[in-house]
């Protein structure tokens, strides 16, 4: 009987379980928003289980992003250190192609110096050659000028004047060479007399050789073939030569009288 009025009591129809109308009306406020209120259960462990749940799938993300952060750290250091090595080979082969080539280039250079040097000296020779051939068939002709027993102009000859610097430009040397053609090579002898022509202070003169030079007036010779007179000249300051002049004179029977000019070529 008890129970059942108890039944009775809970139950939402009876009118003493109901919300006094009154009451209501006084907890409603006009113009304020009612909202519908929820009862749940009280259970903080839940709410720090979540928490837990969360920091330890935040510390999983983060330990998992970190070890896949230094493996591919460690990857790409290991690829750059491949990488610097293969270069510092590369480098180390490329010094090594460099210095080969740098040696070629070197070979090449002293074989081209080599290569120039033995073509100068090769055409210094062939000049030198060249020139002694000249000299060689120049002194044929002369030896057989002088030899021919059947040329014209037979007797004293004044061949060749040859003047060239020494020293200073007022030092000179000259030689004279002088021949004779006969059929019979005697002894023949006579004496030189040598001067220069030229301007002094825009006047023509004429300088004997005892003024420019150690000879006492004329040269003697004597000579069967042919016979050198070398010396040496002192041109005086502000003369200009323009030409030299020789004159042999040859003494005894049949004396012959020889007069040559020569260009100044000092």
């Amino acid at each position: 009987m008890f129970l059942a009025n108890l039944v009775k009591l809970g139950d939402p129809r009876n009118r003493f379980n109901r919300p006094d109308k009154r009451v209501e009306r006084m907890a409603t406020v006009k113009g304020s928003k009612q909202h519908q209120m929820v009862v749940v259960p009280h259970r903080p462990w839940l709410r720090a289980s979540v928490w837990m749940l969360f920091l330890v799938i935040a510390a999983g993300i983060a330990w998992a992003t970190y070890f896949y952060g230094l493996s591919m750290g460690i990857a790409t250091r290991v690829e750059v250190i491949e990488e610097r090595d293969a270069i510092r080979t590369q480098l180390a082969q490329s010094l090594v192609l460099i210095e080969d080539q740098r040696q070629e280039i070197a070979d090449l250079k002293v074989g081209n110096e080599i290569d120039t040097r033995a073509t100068e000296e090769v055409q210094q020779t062939v000049e030198q050659l060249q020139d002694r051939i000249a000299q060689l068939n120049e002194e044929i002709g002369f030896y057989k000028g002088v030899m021919v027993p059947n040329a014209d102009d037979k007797g004293l000859r004044i061949e060749r004047l040859n003047v060239r610097g020494a020293g200073d430009g007022s030092q000179f040397r000259y030689s004279l060479l002088l021949t004779q053609v006969v059929d019979k090579h005697d002894f023949i002898q006579g004496g030189v007399t040598i001067q220069v022509e030229g301007r002094q202070d825009e006047i023509e003169t004429a300088l004997p050789l005892e003024q420019i030079s150690d000879a006492d007036g004329s040269i003697r010779f004597r000579f069967r073939y042919f016979q050198n007179i070398d010396g040496e000249l002192t041109i005086p300051e502000g003369f200009e030569p323009r030409a030299v002049t020789v004159v042999a004179q040859s003494t005894g029977r049949g004396g012959q009288r020889l007069e040559k000019s020569f260009d100044w070529e000092g």
